[in-house]
């Protein structure tokens, strides 16, 4: 089903309070806002008056539930809300399931609609409960998961952080039977190197990590450069691979200076024939680097070198 326009909602909503207001002795209209808790929500209706159901976040149009369509029709709905209107006096309650998009969210409305006698629900909108326990839960198991993904990243910049040398390289599983590779890369010059200036680069690559090291020169009259972050960019699927390390000796370019720039990455599934660029976004500015032609295949190249452990 297709989403009314909101004028048409609007107007919908208009005709359930002009009919309630005709006379006195008919339901009293409500407007609500009530907390999702996990409970069902009691919502009470009457055939000819259409309710509105607001939401505080996105919900899944195909996965709204009906347990009886044929005596409530839903009239419309939308991302935030759907409107419905019974047929006729409901003989016992009709319950309607909703589900958020959001996969972190553990509720999943169900809403109790029954007709009363003295009132009728025109709008009820809905938020979820903060203290609820079902929210409180997906919140811990989702920091549960980061905590853990911390730990683990924590624990494996320990271990390489402790590899201070060649023979740690090896034990820690850093460098293996292939040993390391090395080979040339060309720099861009003018603007696509974000006006720094950068000489004969190389690609060193191993078994669990690639780093490319660059060697740059600021030129006269320029501000100081400092490198922020930085990715390892598949040209042909455009995946993006954030830097583990980006390391610049000096720590910042004056105007005039010279320095080496090493970005370090975990090194990508290889994929024979594609090819990589690095991005190095300037920490303060808008000289930023591009450095392509980065590949990660096993297959040694004529021009490049290799390097036992």
């Amino acid at each position: 089903m297709s989403p009314l326009p909101g004028l048409v909602l609007a107007l919908l909503s208009l005709v359930a309070w002009t009919a309630a207001a005709q006379s006195p002795t008919e339901r009293t209209v409500r407007v609500r806002r009530v907390p999702l808790t996990g409970s069902p929500v009691d919502v009470r209706v009457a055939p000819g008056i259409p309710i509105t159901l607001n939401f505080d976040a996105d919900i899944d149009t195909q996965k709204v539930e009906l347990d009886d369509s044929g005596s409530v029709n839903l009239l419309a709905v939308s991302v935030r809300s759907l409107t419905l209107m019974p047929v006729a006096e409901l003989g016992k309650a009709v319950a309607l399931r909703v589900r958020f998009v959001d996969a972190c969210s553990a509720l999943e409305p169900v809403f109790s609609l029954r007709t009363d006698a003295a009132e009728v629900d025109a709008q009820v909108t809905t938020y979820r409960d903060a203290r609820a326990p079902e929210l409180l839960l997906a919140q811990v198991g989702e920091l549960e998961a980061r905590t853990a993904a911390c730990d683990a990243e924590v624990a494996a910049l320990r271990e390489r952080g402790g590899a201070t040398g060649p023979a740690s390289w090896v034990l820690s599983g850093q460098i293996g039977e292939s040993g390391v590779k090395v080979a040339p890369l060309k720099c861009p010059r003018g603007a696509s190197a974000g006006g720094v200036e950068c000489g004969p680069s190389r690609r060193i690559l191993a078994d669990t990590w690639v780093v490319v090291s660059v060697p740059l020169r600021n030129p006269p009259g320029r501000p100081v450069w400092k490198p922020g972050k930085a990715w390892l960019v598949n040209e042909s699927r455009r995946e993006r691979i954030s830097a583990r390390v980006v390391a610049l000796e000096p720590e910042a370019l004056a105007p005039e200076s010279e320095g080496t720039l090493a970005v370090e990455f975990a090194r990508p599934p290889e994929r024979p024939g594609e090819v990589y660029r690095v991005e190095v976004r300037e920490a303060e500015g808008s000289r930023h680097l591009s450095v392509p032609g980065v590949t990660v295949d096993d297959a040694l190249k004529p021009a490049q070198k290799e390097h036992g452990p």
